[in-house]
Formats: C-alpha cells, structure tokens, sequence
C-alpha cells in the first residue's frame, strides 16, 4: 500500500478525472469539494493519511459541513463527490477499503419545483425591451431556455456558430458528462434569437450571448443575476435559469410528448431526473383524479348507518 498525504492524492485525482474525460464544469466542482474537504481535514486534525480515515472520520466530515449552514443538497454533493474520490484511491490501492461506503447517503427533501405559468413567461417577458441590447438579449435569453430546456452552463457555453438557424438546431458541445447532443428549438425562438444578433450582436465568431455592456461572455453567474433582477422588476419569486428547465419539462409532458424525447432533449441518460422535474405536474394530476374518488365527498352517497 503506497502512503502519500490526501493534498497531493486529490491534485492527482483532479488531473485524472481531466484525462478521462470529465467536462470542465465537473472538473471544477470536484476540485471545489475537495478543496473544502482538504480545510475541513486541516481544522478537525483528522488524518492526513487517506489510509488512516475511517468511518467515524466521515461522519466528523459531513457533520462540519452541515454545520456552515450550506442546503442538504450541497451536503449531499460534497459526500458524493468525496467519496468519488475515496474510490478511485481504491481502485489505484492507495487505500484498502472506502470508508464513506460504510455511510449512508445523506437525506435530500424531495422539493416540488413550480413551473412558471404561461402568465408568468408572458410577464417576463413583457419586461424585456427588444428595442435594446439588453433587452433583446434578455428576451432571446428567455425564449430560448424555455424552448430547449438547456442548462445554464450550457447556453453560457454556446457558440454562434453552433446554432444552425435553418434546421433551427442547437449542437450543444458542452453538456453535462461532456455528452454532446443536437436540440430543436421554435419559430418565436429563432425570431429572438436573429432579431438579437442583426440588430445588436452582428455575426462575429464567439459565444452566442454577450453581455450587455462590453460584449464579454454571458456566464450562467450573470444569467442569475440577470433573472433575479428581472424577478424583481416583474413581481415574479424564485426566477431563476433552472427553473425554464423545469418548465419545459412539465409542460412538453403536458402536451403529451414522449418522455424517452423529453429525456434525450433534456441530455439525461435515464428518466429518473426527469421524474424529479415534474413532480409538480404529477401531483397536480393526482390532485385533479381526487375529485373523482374523494373519501369525504362520497359521504354523501353512502348510506346511513
């Protein structure tokens, strides 16, 4: 068994992961948990030695970080994401045996995300002043993530040249997992779309949204930005990029489209993501299907006792 310090096995693991193949938004999340494990290491004295940590180790672990006051989700993330790491130790035998897996998964709340409401996009979008950069933008920015439910990360990493105003197809080239994959997306879309870049981007090479002052790239932190303010202006809560990829999950399935489709736009290999995004629309559903068997109001029909 090879004994060398967590610091210099994690830079290691970082530059595997790379070669491998992960994509860059994975790289940095994984490098990110590992440097808040490497503090957390430092500050609990817990052992530098990957081979001297044991379960009790993690548990300290994970106890400090929910201690910071981050989500369950973001617990839940760093757990994963170090026990990734504790397994490819394994598999290279710097370590005998992973004592996260010894640890059960910590518990995330099953939230029902709301989708907009067709009021709600309208709003939005009535904020937007297409007679602007920013507002053309904003407006094409909208559309689009409704229209492809992309994420953030990858509209922010779309090129002009990637879009094909013909076929009215996307080639998303950096997608989660690093799987490409081609998506559609409509007429008012595409009208969006043409009317930002004729009128105020022009057709020079480089990423497809651009900030409204400089022409720099639109990041996924400055989309955030962009619909926390426009939630504010409208009167719209929790308006975020995210929440038009639920959105276009639950209605797609709402006009009955298939769900291995929806799944495949959506760049998922298996539909049990796609489950979690509409949870709204299915206890909606359930809701709706109670009027028709409610214990309560069956009272009425029963006969007395």
């Amino acid at each position: 068994m090879v004994s060398e310090s967590l610091q210099s096995l994690s830079s290691l693991y970082i530059t595997s992961c790379g070669i491998e193949g992960k994509s860059p938004e994975t790289l940095r999340s994984y490098a990110e948990t590992l440097k808040i494990f490497m503090r957390s290491v430092d500050h609990l004295g817990l052992p530098d030695d990957p081979g001297l940590f044991r379960p009790a180790d993690v548990y300290e672990f994970l106890g400090h970080i929910g201690s910071t006051g981050v989500s369950a989700i973001t617990q839940w993330r760093r757990q994963r994401e170090t026990r990734a790491f504790f397994s490819w130790l394994l598999r290279h035998d710097y370590i005998s045996s992973n004592p996260f897996m010894k640890v059960k998964n910590i518990k995330v709340p099953q939230k029902i995300v709301q989708p907009f409401t067709h009021d709600d996009i309208q709003r939005l979008l009535s904020y937007c002043d297409a007679g602007t950069r920013k507002g053309a933008r904003d407006q094409a920015l909208i559309l689009v993530l409704l229209d492809t439910g992309l994420r953030a990360s990858e509209l922010a990493n779309l090129e002009l040249g990637d879009v094909d105003f013909g076929t009215q197809r996307m080639l998303i080239k950096h997608a989660k997992g690093n799987k490409q994959r081609v998506v559609r997306f409509g007429e008012r879309a595409r009208q969006a779309l043409q009317h930002y870049i004729r009128s105020f981007r022009g057709d020079a090479p480089g990423y497809l949204l651009l900030t409204a002052r400089g022409g720099r790239h639109l990041n996924r932190s400055a989309m955030r930005t962009i619909f926390q303010r426009l939630g504010e202006e409208c009167g719209i809560p929790k308006v975020h990029p995210h929440r038009f990829r639920h959105t276009f999950a639950t209605w797609a399935i709402e006009q009955q489209a298939r769900e291995i489709d929806v799944q495949r736009l959506l760049g998922h290999s298996t539909s049990a993501m796609l489950r979690r995004y509409t949870a709204s629309y299915d206890a909606e559903k359930a809701a709706q299907a109670h009027a028709s068997f409610s214990p309560g109001d069956r009272l009425a029909t029963l006969p007395a006792v």
